[in-house]
């Protein structure tokens, strides 16, 4: 198949017709094997190649030497000629001379010749002389063919971007270059003012300082560069964590004496994300309190980020906080912001009101269950009876988690929950509800323990169920492990009674 057009090609005619073969034959001259000689046209016998009287037969290379022969012998009268074709001194016929001579054109073995120019000039020679003349001429020639246009125009949009990309890494360098000399500048510039007055001015001073001696060490005009109030505000905002009692003070008297509060105030309602959150640390750490307001349109951003330290924000900025805005968020809430907003709430219960019983009330189950853990964190034992009321309403995974609040205050008045836990078909809830009665239990959840262990429960809830029935009641755990000669039961007694096990 892959020489097909090969095979196509060598059966091709290179010779169509006799009238083409007999001008080739007239232009070539002599061909290697191919010989002509005259015959007589009425009975085929050979003729003298030169008077009609000689016997002698003459074989001619060349076939214009055969038609001139043909030419002289019909002249004379003499003989009615014709010429017979030899192919290897054999006689042929013209089909078979045509196809020799076909294949020998095909195969290489001779080269065609052109005719020469009629006047005898050399062609190739003057077409050296003659000057060159493009067939496509003008400008707007090229652009005719819409191949050439297209290519055209793709490699002009290639340099193009490609200048442009070099260009603007070029300048975004060259930016960032100038940025990073303008912030070691600027940093140098108010280093020495900030220790100046923090440790030569006392709080009085600094806020008695009119605006020409503050511009002094703060110069108006470089205050209006946001570079330079950027390194101003960082610079203000490390100082403020490392620093204490009047220094904190001082620190956020000159923050509002520079009007830094503004520049943040107009950060909490810039549409770019990173700066709200810049924005909402600075008014954490600054102390803010007249941006609360503002701060509160963003407890419930679609943004995680946002969100997160706006709730911060606010618990720690609100002097009344009844939690009422992160009872009613609908996002729910990740265990880095419980760990987050619990860090700030512990801190704050013991000098604020915190009604955490709003966040049981709460239609995002993340918030409720929150509520709960901060009841059991907190250790706020009067939100106990709260939490019996809602304990039947509320999904399984609460049911877990306002058990374990329970087991972990250690209040044995709210067994009664505990004890139809244990009878639940949820498995966790089972296990978790066995913990609590080993601590809170009474004797009917002894009982109950025992009818589970008769059912021959899984390894696991097995031991939590054992491990509490030997808080609850050391006799019946004793008597059961006794009666009992099941190998899982005799090897968690074995662990259990190992004092080195004990905690494990």
């Amino acid at each position: 198949m892959a020489q097909t057009n090969k095979v196509l090609g060598q059966e091709e005619q290179i010779l169509p017709d006799s009238a083409s073969f007999v001008q080739f034959l007239i232009n070539q001259g002599e061909i290697p094997g191919l010989e002509f000689r005259l015959i007589d046209a009425t009975d085929g016998t050979p003729v003298d190649s030169l008077t009609a009287t000689d016997t002698k037969i003459g074989l001619i290379s060349e076939y214009t030497s055969a038609l001139a022969r043909k030419d002289s012998l019909l002249q004379s009268d003499s003989v009615s000629a014709a010429i017979q074709f030899l192919i290897y001194k054999e006689q042929n016929t013209f089909p078979a001379a045509l196809e020799f001579v076909s294949n020998l054109l095909r195969n290489g073995d001779i080269i065609a010749k052109t005719p020469t120019n009629v006047n005898g000039k050399d062609v190739i020679s003057l077409a050296n002389k003659e000057r060159y003349s493009p067939t496509l001429s003008g400008t707007s020639a090229y652009f005719g063919d819409f191949k050439i246009f297209a290519i055209s125009v793709i490699i002009s949009l290639f340099f193009v971007f490609a200048f442009l990309m070099i260009l603007f890494m070029l300048i975004f360098k060259a930016r960032r270059n100038r940025k990073e000399v303008l912030l070691t500048v600027y940093d140098e510039q108010v280093v020495g003012p900030l220790s100046e007055i923090l440790f030569e001015k006392s709080l009085e001073e600094l806020e008695s300082l009119s605006d020409e001696e503050l511009y002094q060490s703060f110069p108006a005009k470089q205050l209006k560069k946001p570079l330079y109030n950027q390194v101003l505000v960082e610079r203000i905002l490390a100082l403020n964590k490392k620093m204490k009692g009047d220094f904190k003070l001082k620190l956020k008297a000159l923050y509002k004496r520079l009007q830094l509060d503004k520049a943040t105030m107009d950060k909490l309602k810039s549409s770019k994300w990173d700066k709200v959150v810049t924005g909402l640390v600075e008014v954490n750490e600054m102390d803010l309190g007249e941006a609360i307001k503002e701060v509160q349109k963003h407890v419930n951003s679609p943004n995680f980020h946002i969100r997160s330290q706006a709730v911060a924000t606010v618990l720690t900025l609100s002097e009344d906080i009844n939690l009422s805005f992160l009872r009613d968020q609908a996002f729910p809430l990740s265990r880095w912001q419980q760990m987050n907003y619990l860090r700030i709430i512990k801190y704050l219960s013991s000098n604020r009101e915190l009604n955490i019983e709003n966040l049981f009330d709460s239609k995002n189950q993340s918030i409720r269950l929150f509520g709960y853990k901060l009841v059991r964190v907190i250790g706020r034992v009067d939100l106990l009876a709260k939490l019996e009321e809602k304990f039947d309403g509320v999904t399984e995974v609460e049911k877990i988690e306002i058990i374990k609040t329970f087991e972990y205050l250690g209040v044995p008045s709210h067994t009664e929950l505990v004890n139809s836990s244990l009878r639940s078909e949820n498995t966790q809830l089972v296990i978790m509800a066995a913990k609590a009665a080993g601590t809170i239990g009474d004797e009917q959840s002894a009982k109950i323990i025992l009818e589970l262990l008769a059912g021959n429960p899984s390894f696991r809830l097995k031991m939590t169920l054992l491990k509490s029935l030997q808080s609850l009641d050391s006799a019946l755990y004793t008597d059961f492990v006794n009666r009992d000669s099941a190998l899982d039961t005799q090897t968690i007694n074995s662990h259990l009674s190992d004092p080195l096990l004990i905690d494990v």
